[in-house]
């Protein structure tokens, strides 16, 4: 040990009397931290400047018509774009556009094509709607990064679109349902009224039945009771008459009712793929950000928060649908519309949570921390599940509770129009009781046999009176009846609002990190103290003179005299690094002592496998520590997440000292996680010590048998030590 520090303090003292050698070391120094700090500013906010990238706006839409009203969507599209700073947009014609884009003037245009009003509104005047197209046209060899970035903006732009849209179709969609259910209100009392006057028709027939039961029984006193009878049919005929008129009147409304109910079944299949196409529509952009997850914490919330909304909507869609059967179902009492309902309810639900889990993915960006692509997988594959789920609902819908639904509307008038026959049957009959009764008034000699026909008749004209007033008080229940109205009645304006804007965001986040600078300060931090060391041992010669004693000195001891003087100088490096870090640039670090400690502790780690290569390989060791700093910007997780690389840098990922030296200093940077920082300075310490026992074991046998090879390449003049 003795003899490891004589050369240690040696190599000290002749630093300190070379003016000469001080100053490279100054440089050796300096340089490898402007490299660090150099490149930590260039990426200080990448994102907070994207209104500098110029994206060209065509506006060719004509705009279209319905129901009187003239509308022209990219019209409303461009004057919004106008007032949004997040893109550069520019507004010029086609052949500007196109021209920009080739030579790169632009960095990407969107053409909104003149069909656009028109195809949006098919939904409303085709039975087959066209979808609306944006023509989204980038020049992807001006830039790497700038068409991921104006691709962001246009799925932004997409779903502002949607939103408006479906604000705007709803609230058209509720006032209809709106105006159909103040009729049926207002129409309340009638239909009370005519009801009542049925309920006393039922009632009083009875009495008419034990009437003729008492004529069959008491035939000698048939010709009197004949002549109370005769005395009730005008009553009755009256009665009839005016049940058969407002029977009338009541199928009128009721077929009107029925028209504006029809369109039930449609509406509520084009809200169910309404909600599937926006579910799908979350699959891709998820899909777009996993591919994109490292540009940037503001692209990412910003998709992220147009995701929520997408599944907001098709959440809100399916609870309009839920409220809707559900009213319905109160009148069919249909398993099979309760088992939908409840399909429903369990892709409501599912959304929900799939809505919770991004929620808590925007709070995480929020705190300038990175989402896992597993998170994000994981909530692809539930969302994914969700839309087969919706696809196989519009299916059961369309072939099995559609038909429920029209069935429902088409009994509602069958009812009415079944009641009317009845009474115009017993208008029909009516005359032919009264003609029986007068023959029997006329004829003393009526048989028994001619009142028992009578008698046999009738109980089946009570009973289809009966069964029909029966039909109609279940009908017109209170309950079932409010049911009809609350599902046809709603606040428009705020049932449109909330279609179109379902959520509002909570944010939470996990280990913030303030700015994307702060955020690559690990990785070029541990790049620069690698170039550090690298450098140091290009310059300075690892060839230990003789002590002053001429004591022959093994390589061993050599070895780690020699490794002292490189240590102490890298770890001044680190110093300077780390510190010009913290307080000229400003990066963020929560514990800011571990952050410097963690990198001194890197550079002895990286001096000692670099020093090991050189000492025992030579200039090949230099070599091999060039391409190992290669192979470690693209395969340590640094920039761009693991997962995102090939496969080979993928599995060489966990072998390489840059992972575990970027994972510790990101523990000190967004905060601890003390196993995490453990677990990285105990995997550091393995490379340490393998550097270590290769040097001892290998150093002076491999530099014994490479000497001859070594001075046939000096005598070259072109290769030194």
């Amino acid at each position: 040990m003795n003899t490891i520090l004589r050369i240690y303090k040696r190599d000290l003292k002749r630093i300190i009397i070379n003016p000469a050698l001080i100053i490279i070391l100054i440089g050796l120094i300096i340089v490898p931290a402007l490299y660090a700090w150099i490149n930590i500013i260039a990426s200080w906010d990448p994102y907070g400047n994207t209104k500098n990238l110029s994206v060209a706006i065509v506006n060719n839409d004509k705009g279209a018509a319905f129901k009187n009203m003239h509308i022209n969507v990219g019209k409303e599209v461009a004057d919004k774009l106008k007032t949004n700073q997040n893109i550069g947009w520019t507004f010029v014609n086609q052949n500007e556009a196109e021209t920009g884009v080739k030579y790169g003037k632009y960095y990407a245009s969107i053409t909104i094509p003149e069909d656009f009003s028109r195809d949006l509104l098919s939904i409303a005047t085709s039975k087959e709607p066209e979808k609306a197209k944006l023509i989204y046209s980038v020049n992807e060899k001006v830039n790497a990064i700038a068409p991921k970035i104006t691709k962001s903006g246009l799925t932004s732009l997409q779903s502002e679109i949607t939103s408006s849209f479906t604000q705007e179709a709803s609230t058209t969609a509720l006032n209809y349902m709106n105006a159909y259910g103040i009729e049926l209100e207002k129409a309340r009392p009638e239909l009370e009224k005519f009801m009542n006057l049925i309920s006393n028709i039922d009632n009083d027939l009875p009495k008419v039945g034990d009437g003729i039961n008492a004529a069959y029984q008491l035939s000698n006193d048939m010709h009197n009771y004949i002549q109370n009878i005769e005395g009730s049919i005008p009553i009755v005929t009256d009665t009839l008459n005016k049940s058969a008129n407002i029977v009338k009147a009541s199928s009128d409304f009721l077929l009107n009712a029925k028209n504006k109910m029809k369109n039930i079944p449609t509406n509520v299949n084009t809200d169910l793929t309404t909600a599937k196409n926006n579910v799908d529509s979350t699959i891709e952009s998820l899909n777009s950000i996993i591919t994109s997850i490292n540009q940037g914490n503001v692209d990412q919330i910003q998709t992220l928060k147009s995701i929520s909304d997408k599944l907001n909507a098709a959440i809100t869609s399916i609870d309009n649908n839920i409220s809707m059967m559900q009213s319905i179902n109160n009148v069919l009492n249909s398993n099979a519309v309760s088992n939908f309902i409840s399909n429903l309810q369990d892709i409501r639900d599912r959304l929900a949570r799939d809505n919770d889990n991004l929620n808590n993915l925007i709070n995480t960006l929020n705190k300038g921390q990175q989402i896992s692509t597993s998170a994000l997988k994981a909530i692809i594959q539930n969302v994914t599940i969700a839309s087969q789920l919706i696809n196989d609902s519009i299916n059961n819908y369309n072939n099995n509770i559609a038909p429920l639904v029209t069935k429902f509307t088409d009994n509602s008038m069958g009812i009415t129009d079944n009641s009317l026959k009845l009474l115009q049957n017993a208008q029909d009959n009516m005359p032919l009781i009264n003609s029986l009764l007068k023959d029997a008034d006329a004829a003393t000699n009526l048989g028994v046999s001619q009142i028992k026909n009578i008698k046999d008749k009738f109980p089946a004209i009570q009973q289809s009176i009966h069964s029909t007033v029966g039909k109609f008080k279940d009908f017109s229940s209170e309950q079932k009846f409010n049911d009809i109205i609350n599902l046809l009645q709603s606040n428009t304006k705020a049932v449109s609002d909330f279609l179109s804007n379902p959520i509002t965001l909570v944010q939470n986040r996990v280990f913030p990190i303030p700015n994307y600078g702060s955020a690559m300060t690990p990785f070029y931090t541990t790049l620069a103290i690698w170039v550090g060391a690298f450098t140091l041992l290009s310059l300075l010669s690892i060839k230990v003179e003789p002590l002053e004693d001429n004591k022959k000195v093994s390589a061993k001891k050599e070895f780690f005299g020699r490794y002292l003087t490189f240590a102490t100088i890298t770890v001044i490096q680190a110093l300077v690094i780390s510190l010009g870090n913290l307080f000229i640039l400003k990066t963020y670090a929560l514990n800011p002592i571990i952050f410097i400690l963690f990198s001194v502790y890197v550079s002895i780690v990286f001096i000692m496998v670099i020093y090991t290569l050189v000492s025992v390989f030579g200039n090949v060791g230099k070599a091999l520590a060039l391409v190992i700093m290669v192979l470690q910007v693209s395969a340590s997780g640094g920039t761009f997440p693991i997962q995102l690389t090939p496969r080979f840098f993928q599995n060489i990922s966990p072998l390489l000292p840059f992972t575990y030296a970027i994972g510790g200093m990101r523990e000190a940077e967004g905060g601890i996680i003390w196993s995490s920082l453990y677990y990285n300075i105990e995997i550091l310490s393995i490379y340490f010590f393998i550097s270590i026992i290769i040097a001892i074991f290998l150093k002076e046998k491999i530099n014994k048998k490479s000497e001859k090879f070594i001075s046939k390449i000096k005598e070259s003049g072109l290769i030194g030590e």
